[in-house]
């Protein structure tokens, strides 16, 4: 929004874990009959957004808890499982293998498709690095300040002092949560602590590997360079944000927004299977240690964290459908409420249920986020008249 020659666009957020939804046109909810308007208002995306979202982070966070480092397998059974489910809307009527022509060229998607594999790969990757989940979810619903940084740089946008404004505080918020979130790694402590009788019978050998001092820094490092990986991801995302506006205006005379979403989306799943095909000998660890968890009951053998997985993926496609018909039924205000509340909710949901550290700093940080992002939405974007800068 606020980009020079272009009519300003309403701020809706969408899931934080990656801006798929922004693009998925193939898995839109259908029109909304009276059977989801029991009391005259559309309550299903509500119960889509809140149920289906939530329940995708709880299922994603009981894998993760179980192997920190399953961020590519999440990664890669959620891009499989998309194109599988999107196959059918690119081909053509009546036929069974041949696939629609491309509206937009191979450069086109071939940029967009390294920008989102290389953002959707990073964002579930930094788990691997004492990132938590709260601290994820605040990052990933600041992404308006580096959108807001690209844009003026580099995309020839222009904001307003309001949004400016908006974004400093934003940014505030996410120092402070991050200031707390650090704070777990600042002091030695039991959990930390791989042989405290030993270390406490030997004050000399405090020095060596394994110690609480040497194990919490070696913590501390290995967080600070995930926050550095989230820093990158946020930026990736908001160059592919500002990359796909050039491409829908660059190509709008060739397809509707929705038939070039679709083809976007497609042609960066087909991509992600390099990806895939890369990071195999990680990806396939994961699926190993998956199989050898825990089934869930003896009446229903399943191991417990491929369940979970199974899960996440079918909830997650439930938050992108809820997404989508919250947007076709709401205005873009109520959009962008409805989920800084279930992104909030999903914070204290994570804190509580699933013990995650939460400081003071971390309850001043949320109302600067949320509330910088709601005072955000309510601006007004300067109309400028300069001509854009162009995009190669």
């Amino acid at each position: 929004r606020g980009c020079a020659g272009v009519a300003p666009q309403p701020l809706v957020h969408l899931c934080e874990r990656c801006c798929k939804c922004a693009m998925v046109a193939s898995v839109r909810g259908p029109v909304l009959t009276m059977m989801d308007k029991p009391f005259g208002v559309p309550i299903l995306p509500f119960v889509m957004v809140f149920g289906g979202c939530m329940s995708s982070l709880v299922f994603m966070e009981y894998v993760l808890k179980g192997d920190p480092n399953a961020g590519n397998f999440i990664n890669a059974t959620e891009f499989v499982f998309v194109l599988l489910q999107s196959i059918p809307s690119r081909l053509q009527p009546g036929t069974w293998c041949n696939f629609r022509p491309l509206l937009a060229s191979w450069t086109s998607h071939l940029q967009h498709a390294v920008l989102w594999v290389s953002m959707n790969t990073l964002v579930n990757y930094v788990f691997a690095f004492n990132i938590s989940i709260p601290i994820h979810t605040l990052f990933r619903s600041c992404n308006m300040i580096a959108s807001l940084v690209l844009g003026f740089t580099f995309f020839g946008c222009r904001y307003s002092f309001m949004q400016v404004v908006c974004v400093l505080i934003i940014t505030v918020g996410i120092f402070l949560a991050s200031i707390g979130d650090a704070q777990r790694f600042s002091a030695p402590s039991v959990a930390l602590c791989t042989d405290c009788a030993s270390s406490a019978a030997s004050p000399s050998d405090g020095a060596l590997d394994g110690s609480p001092g040497t194990t919490a820094e070696a913590e501390l490092s290995k967080w600070s360079l995930g926050i550095a990986l989230l820093v990158l991801a946020q930026s990736l995302q908001a160059t592919l944000g500002h990359t796909q506006a050039v491409f829908y205006r660059r190509y709008s005379d060739r397809g509707t927004r929705d038939q070039l979403a679709d083809e976007y989306l497609f042609t960066a799943h087909i991509v992600s299977l390099l990806m895939i095909l890369a990071l195999w000998e990680d990806i396939s660890r994961s699926a190993r240690l998956a199989l050898d968890s825990p089934v869930l009951c003896e009446f229903f053998p399943v191991p417990r964290r491929l369940l979970w997985m199974a899960l996440n993926n079918f909830t997650q496609l439930a938050c992108i459908k809820g997404v989508f018909r919250l947007a076709a039924n709401f205005p873009p205000l109520a959009v962008t409420i409805v989920l800084s509340v279930r992104k909030f909710l999903s914070l204290i949901l994570s804190a509580v249920w699933f013990g995650n550290p939460w400081t003071p700093l971390h309850t001043v940080a949320v109302p600067l986020i949320f509330g910088g992002v709601f005072l955000y939405s309510r601006c007004q974007s300067p109309v400028d008249a300069a001509p854009a800068k162009k995009v190669a």
